[in-house]
């Protein structure tokens, strides 16, 4: 079952943290205006300080690179933690112990099973090393000892039971033998050995645990390479072979490489180039480059020549477009006809290779290339081929400057006026600008013809400046009127969780309430929207908002029932509403 850890501890966590004090152990930080805090970015290399620690807010924002979030992200990001660690070591840090909610129920089995994986991979290593077939195969293939050492490469022995023997004693370990793939059940009962004279290539998570093997077969045979099944510990789909070392290699990844197998990798780190990782037999997915991206600004892909690679980076490049940002590049290198890294990077050594790494076509180059090799750029038939085609992967874009670049080069290569192709992006964005109440909170969801219009200026900055300041909420002393405005529903939704919520008093914590929920994007976003009020006039401008709302939605309901008396007139019951909403008015004018 998963590890849920209650709300309640998390936004108590964030408010007994300064995210000054946790952030400043790590990189210097020194203030230089108002409340703010400054220093060079820790993500990404850069000359000037744009890296902004806010300690009311308790948010960092780089303005290079984009980084941004709470005490929970930091650690996340310059850790390199998971959620539930990242919870854990600022827990650690505060003295605090992490609750589980009732409906968490530990699974005490897993480190039983990371202890048996390792307690493998060393068996696999030892057999390796007394292997003279195991050894001669590796120098073949020209790994040297060292290179071994550092991706623990082993060797299982033909026979059918060797790890079987050694690993399960009792029906307790056969199981755990079972449970990580080590060995199969067999149909009549019993077991057997998975891996069988092959060179094992074990698979380590991010923090260095093995959690399953790549086997390599000696001499013919097939599968040439054999992988573990998914278990609890392994997920292929989202493990990348040789992150662990070259996390370990680079105290910063400026780059990563991906490539397809594992001696790619191994051969890559030993030619110098210590920044290879490998996808484990699945195409590139949404996971692997979630969390590259985590790491590195800076992929590199590498695929065969043929039209199967350009197949194959084409499938990536589809995977990448929704999560390009401006402050990442991505290229593709493709490899000479018969080559792959291994041999390539023998045969011409690391500084030509290196040269091929940085003549790679960029994304954006082999996006147009691909595109108009497919379509006759001299009709206006085939540009406007082009263009549709484009446009669908331009749209799913993060809006942004390398958005904007892309659509310009569109409009050069398509012959297209510019403000047209933004024009049909800006109408599939358009309801990007007001959010939905997530499902979890239904409260007064928006309704279809409400999303398609323009937030009102005066809802957008009371929802920005109490994203900022969430101790205004406390200044509203009276429910909000009825109404039905743009981002009406989800200002007061806003206004309910702070109010509601002592513990969420920092932008951080409110950030961390609305964490892997749809309206998340757009909480970052009024997270650093500049609203240009001096901090001695927040509440003011506040409350000044405030009463424009409440004008807005008087005026609504004025103007609804206006109208209806112009079209069929008005109950008694209705005529006294009218006056209702018109004294409530001039109330609010006469403040």
């Amino acid at each position: 079952m998963t590890d849920i850890i209650p709300r309640e501890f998390i936004e108590l966590l964030l408010a007994k943290i300064d995210l000054v004090d946790l952030i400043n152990v790590q990189v210097p930080l020194r203030k230089k205006s108002g409340s703010n805090y400054f220093a060079r970015c820790p993500f990404h290399n850069e000359k000037s300080a744009s890296f902004s620690v806010s300690q009311p807010k308790q948010f960092y924002y780089c303005f290079g690179c984009g980084a941004h979030g709470n005490a929970i992200d930091f650690m996340m990001q310059h850790e390199r933690l998971s959620f539930p660690e990242a919870i854990e070591a600022l827990a650690r840090h505060t003295g605090m112990e992490v609750p589980r909610s009732a409906t968490f129920k530990k699974d005490d089995s897993l480190p039983a099973l990371y202890e048996l994986m390792k307690e493998a991979a060393a068996y696999y290593y030892d057999q390796m090393r007394q292997s003279k077939r195991a050894i001669q195969y590796l120098k073949q293939r020209g790994i040297s000892g060292a290179i071994a050492r550092q991706f623990s490469l082993g060797y299982a022995l033909p026979g059918w039971s060797h790890v079987l023997d050694t690993f399960g004693k009792t029906e307790a370990d056969k199981k755990r033998l079972l449970e990580t793939g080590l060995v199969i059940k067999k149909n009549e009962g019993g077991y057997y050995d998975r891996f069988r004279d092959r060179i094992m290539f074990p698979i380590h998570d991010y923090r260095g645990r093995v959690i399953g093997f790549g086997g390599r077969i000696l001499d013919q045979g097939e599968p040439k390479y054999l992988n573990s099944p998914e278990t609890p510990l392994f997920q292929k789909g989202h493990e990348l072979y040789g992150l662990y070392q070259a996390l370990k290699a680079n105290r910063k990844l400026e780059r990563v490489m991906v490539v397809e197998g594992y001696m790619d990798v191994i051969a890559l780190f030993q030619h110098g180039l210590p920044y290879a990782v490998a996808t484990l037999g699945t195409a590139t997915s949404t996971h692997h480059l979630e969390r590259l991206f985590r790491y590195t600004a800076e992929i590199i892909f590498c695929f065969d020549g043929d039209e199967a690679g350009r197949g194959a980076a084409w499938r990536a490049l589809q995977v990448i477009f929704p999560l390009m940002h401006d402050n990442l590049q991505v290229r593709f290198l493709f490899l000479p006809e018969g080559e792959d890294p291994d041999s390539l990077v023998r045969k011409e050594g690391k500084t030509a290779f290196e040269k091929r790494l940085q003549d790679a076509p960029s994304l954006s180059a082999f996006f147009f290339q691909t595109l108009s090799r497919q379509s006759d750029m001299s009709t206006m038939e085939g540009r406007a081929r082009l263009a549709a085609q484009a446009l669908d992967y331009i749209k799913q874009l993060p809006s942004g400057i390398f958005q904007e670049m892309m659509t310009e080069e569109l409009s050069k290569q398509a012959r297209i006026d510019i403000y047209s192709l933004k024009q049909q992006i800006k109408d599939t964005h358009r309801t990007a600008s007001v959010p939905t109440i997530n499902a979890e909170t239904p409260a007064h969801p928006l309704q279809p013809a409400q999303a398609k219009t323009k937030m009102p200026v005066p809802v957008k900055l009371a929802i920005a400046l109490l994203v900022q300041y969430p101790r205004l909420a406390s200044l509203v002393q009276t429910p909000l009127p009825t109404a039905q405005l743009p981002g009406y529903s989800f200002l007061s939704r806003l206004l309910e969780i702070v109010q509601n919520r002592p513990n969420i008093v920092t932008t951080g914590a409110l950030i961390e309430y609305w964490r892997g929920q749809k309206e998340e994007t757009f909480i970052m976003k009024m997270a650093h929207f500049e609203h240009m009020i001096p901090d001695n006039g927040i509440e003011s401008e506040f409350l000044g908002t405030m009463r424009q709302i409440a004008m807005l939605a008087f005026d609504e309901e004025i103007n609804r029932l206006l109208a209806k008396a112009t079209r069929e007139g008005l109950s008694e019951e209705e005529k006294v509403e009218l006056s209702a909403w018109i004294a409530k008015k001039k109330t609010i004018l006469s403040i």
